[in-house]
């Protein structure tokens, strides 16, 4: 239904309307691509030669060229006429120099105009819309991210009826891999350095290279065709001279086509190569052969490494752990060798042997002179020992570190964290085989040896944060860097050994993440950090949390895995690569390690000319990823893309891809920030705008009036002013170090759409009528004039979702969506934090005694604890169960009555739901202990014979009206792809907390920065 007073319903279909990006016309003219590369002809190999593809043609009128690099500097705007394609259009092009200079149907607006702009004509227009370059007046131009997104959805939708109407257009633009895996920032190359050079726009390339895509073709018992010199795969670039031989398109070396290749000896019949996949397709993934191998295929190994401390019982994640695991068990990747293992540390280390009868618990108590245990009882095998894992899971991980003796509990944790030593033994362990290991760390490590780095100390001044002045930018270097080379170079030695360790810090003070993340950076690992924002105050808050770190490992544990990886990148002669972004090791000028790949995790190169390219007429780069399966197959995956070479300046600047740009330029201000200060890596931001636009301005000889820019890089000054604003590199905000530094290890490693929506959030008007399945929202600008008081929004930052709600909302629609009849009512964040719960889904009441002094345990071994000795607790009578101290069921029952429910407190009386459970048993998802309701928390409901989903982080309601429907729908839409769950919020206009989604405003001025329209008039006097 429509609301009165709420958002017009109509305003989606104006805000679809098609506007102008040429300053010089008022309607809306659509960008012109050239004509499409030929197809790849169905031929036999009996023809004498085969062309090269070229996936965009080539202009071979030299005659232009001197034109491109001197006289347009001086050519009048009449006379600026691009070259014929083609004698075929010559015609069209005589006819327009003939076309006067002023078109009556423009006269009224052309009046309105500057003198300049009145010796422009029709046939400029033409000209800068046929290299992609039209100009954009980005002091005039209103809600520019908007208009671009509405007009790139209407340039996808003419390319799908294009499609329709010819169908071989589809197969001609798959010749490149696809734009989401492997992208340049140019799309069209410059033949020479100097020219790239005068362009000012930086070039490399954004890679994907395991993103989960299952239209990858699987190549499978054929010889992997490579060339003998340079060693590129055969891709659709490639020149194929006569029935045996084709030419490399990276090093032009003539190379034999193997019999198998294009004849099928089982069947007895020729096969047609030009039906090969791999001359059709840009990605390919071939099963190699044991040439491929340096040993055997290793099983998957999986070490899980977490902390018991003090505060890690206190948030109790250690059930949502266990519970995520026991839930995913059955989809773990891997086959019938697959190993897992389990070390806990406090000022101890805590192994569990599950490998004998019944589990038995060591426990280390000398961290400084260590033992390591046997391999076997550490790691056991998945599907042999699966009912003693899921015991392990479910009836001593659930409550673990807590102890039952003499009838009472005893709590066994201490404030003191062994993570360098826990880490060296979990690394020996492991080695052998190569595997994964799972860090778990929620405090400062500061225990294990003095003299090895291991043991950090808090460097973080809380009066330092607010960073705004050169000398404090300055003091903030080193906190941005490690504070010592320990974790780096166990890292280092992981990733020697094919293994990789991935971090999820739960901390919610300083963890020095700057040094600890090292140990994930440089073995290929990826990190998660649930600390943003600072301390939890309230329980719901602690909640929110635990369920988003459940929903994210059970992510994790179930997602595509590769070992013992490596990447290869390859590329036409003449270029070559620099510097290298993401979380890996550099083992040679092209080639990098990755113990594990996982498809969450991209990465960067940075590329120069070094030679010339005149000589060719595209360049080709190419990604080879070789890696391990989780069922053991050795695999090659391959992704090749061809650029044009172009030699004007006009066609490169048309050619930029403005969001690869922004990436690429996220990266480098990262390297400046920990390099030099967060300082000097905005101001490079802001020089490299200046360039851009210097040299749009160059290439026009200053025919435009007002701060111009190509449409190809129209949204660099708002996505450059967003990331001045972003926690990575703002300053005059109290910041945090560790968010600071997260989110810059966010910029070096998340993939190009998540690492857009990250640095400039989407925010959803959600307040009328739509479906979204068919007319979604449309984001609006950043600002708060765009905020409605009569509204509700949705604001989408990648790791967080804030629903907005102003005052003046209509009645019914609170009563829709959030179950309330007064806005007032709406539970509100703010509010929530000043409750009085349980904290945490596993704490447990008594918190007090956590920090009292460890009570050592009664041992079979007399009590005592031997140097270089592993005690073991031996399977015992009461109360001692299963080699541990456990309580008795009645205590069990007095415990389970104290744990705070674990489902996320909430103020909405929600209707009867469905639980949807995913565990292989009927118990598996069960409560750890106690027995209650303990699943996934995913809730569907049936509206309307539609089927809803909604995600156990989101704490919406889900009522039985269409408009929570598609309420439901459209959050469903934005998060169930996304590989790691934001976290969900509720805040209406009058919360304490409606800064958190008010410092997102970008476009607004704060007090430490520029609005948008004051950092553009700063981009024009810098210009000047």
């Amino acid at each position: 239904m429509a609301y009165p007073n709420a958002y017009p319903p109509n305003l989606q279909q104006q805000q679809r309307l098609p506007v102008s990006q040429n300053v010089s016309s008022s309607s809306y003219t659509s960008t012109s691509y050239g004509p499409a590369p030929p197809p790849i002809q169905q031929q036999t190999m009996s023809q004498s030669i085969q062309q090269p593809v070229q996936h965009v043609p080539n202009f071979n009128n030299q005659q232009y060229l001197q034109q491109s690099q001197g006289a347009i500097q001086t050519v009048q705007p009449q006379s600026q006429f691009p070259p014929p394609l083609s004698m075929a259009n010559h015609s069209q092009y005589q006819q327009q120099q003939q076309q006067p200079q002023q078109s009556s149907q423009y006269t009224s607006q052309m009046d309105q105009l500057s003198g300049k702009m009145n010796s422009m004509s029709v046939t400029n227009q033409s000209w800068s819309t046929m290299w992609q370059n039209e100009a954009v007046n980005l002091m005039s131009e209103k809600e520019i991210r908007t208009k671009s997104i509405q007009q790139e959805l209407q340039r996808e939708q003419q390319k799908r009826q294009q499609e329709e109407a010819d169908p071989s257009t589809a197969q001609r633009r798959d010749l490149s891999c696809d734009k989401d895996i492997m992208r340049c920032t140019l799309k069209k190359m410059p033949d020479t350095a100097s020219l790239l050079q005068k362009c000012r726009l930086p070039l490399g390339l954004i890679l994907h290279p395991f993103k989960d895509d299952p239209n990858i073709p699987l190549i499978q018992d054929t010889p992997i065709v490579r060339c003998r010199t340079c060693r590129t795969y055969i891709n659709p670039f490639v020149r194929l001279i006569d029935q045996k031989r084709w030419q490399c398109n990276l090093c032009q070396r003539i190379n034999e086509v193997p019999d198998e290749f294009i004849y099928d000896f089982s069947r007895q019949r020729h096969i047609d190569i030009m039906n090969r996949p791999e001359l059709n397709y840009g990605s390919i993934e071939y099963v190699a052969s044991v040439e491929y191998m340096v040993r055997p295929p290793q099983p998957a190994t999986y070490l899980f490494v977490f902390e018991c401390t003090a505060s890690s019982v206190h948030s109790g994640y250690i059930r949502r752990f266990a519970n995520a695991l026991l839930e995913s068990l059955d989809r773990i990747p891997g086959d019938a060798r697959t190993l897992v293992g389990f070390i806990a540390f406090d000022s101890k280390l805590h192994f569990f042997n599950l490998n004998d009868e019944r589990p038995v618990h060591y426990i280390m108590p000398d961290i400084d002179d260590i033992f390591i245990p046997h391999t076997d009882s550490v790691l056991v095998n998945l599907k042999t020992h699966r009912s003693k894992i899921e015991y392990f899971l479910r009836n001593v991980l659930s409550t673990f570190p807590f102890d039952s003796d003499s009838n009472s509990l005893e709590n066994i944790a201490d404030n003191e964290a062994a993570l360098g030593p826990a880490l060296q033994v979990a690394f020996k362990i492991i080695s052998s085989s190569g595997g994964r290991i799972t860090l778990i760390q929620t405090s400062l490590p500061n225990a294990g040896p003095k003299s090895d780095g291991s043991v950090l100390v808090n460097r973080e001044d809380p009066n330092q944060r607010t960073a705004n002045s050169s000398n404090s930018t300055a003091a903030l270097t080193p906190l941005l860097n490690p504070s010592t080379d320990f974790y780096k170079k166990l890292s280092l030695e992981c990733s020697e050994q094919q293994v990789t360790v991935d971090l999820f810090n739960l901390s919610s003070s300083y963890s020095d993440l700057a040094t600890v993340g090292t140990i994930a950076r440089f073995s290929g690992g990826s990190i998660l950090y649930y600390g943003g924002g600072g301390t939890p105050s309230s329980p719901n808050a602690i909640n929110a949390m635990l369920t988003r770190f459940e929903a994210d490992m059970k992510h994790y544990l179930t997602r595509p895995i590769g070992f013992e990886a490596v990447m290869r990148l390859r590329s036409t002669r003449g270029i070559s690569i620099h510097t290298f972004h993401g979380n890996f090791f550099v083992r040679s000028t092209d080639l990098i390690a990755l113990p594990n790949v996982n498809p969450d995790s991209s990465f960067a190169m940075q590329m120069t000319i070094n030679e010339d390219l005149k000589d060719y007429s595209q360049v080709c780069l190419q990604a080879a990823l070789l890696y391990t399966a989780s069922n053991g197959e050795r695999r090659i995956r391959v992704h090749t893309i061809a650029l044009p070479v172009v030699t004007i300046m006009n066609e490169v600047l048309g050619g930029a891809d403005q969001e690869a740009i922004v990436g690429l330029l996220a990266k480098m201000a990262v390297d400046r920030s920990t390099q030099s200060n967060v300082q000097d890596a905005r101001e490079a931001l802001i020089n490299a705008n200046v360039d851009i636009i210097n040299t749009f301005r160059v290439i026009n000889s200053n025919q435009y009036a007002g701060l111009m820019t190509s449409s190809s890089t129209k949204l660099l000054p708002l996505f450059t002013l967003a990331l001045m604003k972003h926690t990575a590199f703002r300053l005059g905000i109290s910041t945090r170090i560790d968010e600071r530094v997260y989110a810059m290890l966010q910029m070096k490693s998340l993939p190009i759409k998540s690492l857009l929506l990250y640095i400039y959030p989407n925010l959803y008007p959600i307040h009328y009528q739509f479906d979204p399945a068919v007319n979604p929202p449309l984001p609006v600008q950043l600002t708060f004039a765009n905020i409605d008081r009569n509204g509700v929004y949705l604001l989408d930052t990648y790791d967080h979702l804030f629903i907005y709600i102003c005052k003046s909302v209509h009645p019914q629609f609170l009563a829709d969506v959030f179950n309330v009849t007064q806005w007032s009512q709406i539970p509100d964040e703010g509010e929530q934090n000043s409750t009085s719960v349980v904290a945490g889904s596993g704490s447990v009441p008594g918190m007090h005694g956590i920090n009292q002094p460890l009570t050592t345990m009664a041992q079979s071994s007399g009590g005592i604890y031997n140097r270089n000795q592993i005690q073991g607790l031996p399977v015992g009578s009461s109360p001692m169960v299963n080699g541990f101290h456990n309580a008795n069921n009645e205590q069990q029952q007095r415990r389970a009555k104290l744990v705070h429910n674990d489902s996320t407190t909430s103020a909405y009386s929600e209707e009867t739901t469905t639980s949807t459970d995913h565990s292989p048993s009927s118990d598996r998802g069960r409560q750890l202990n106690g027995g209650d309701d303990y699943s996934s928390g995913e809730e569907t409901k049936s509206i309307s014979n539609v089927m809803v989903k909604k995600s156990p982080t989101v704490t919406l309601p889900l009522l039985d009206n269409p408009t929570s429907q598609r309420v439901h729908q459209f959050i469903s839409s934005l998060i169930d792809n996304r590989p790691f769950k934001p976290n969900f919020h509720i805040l209406r206009e009058d919360s304490r907390l409606r800064y958190s989604f008010l410092q997102y405003m970008y476009d607004d001025r704060n007090e430490s920065a520029f609005s948008y329209y004051e950092f553009l008039q700063h981009l024009q006097n810098l210009d000047k």
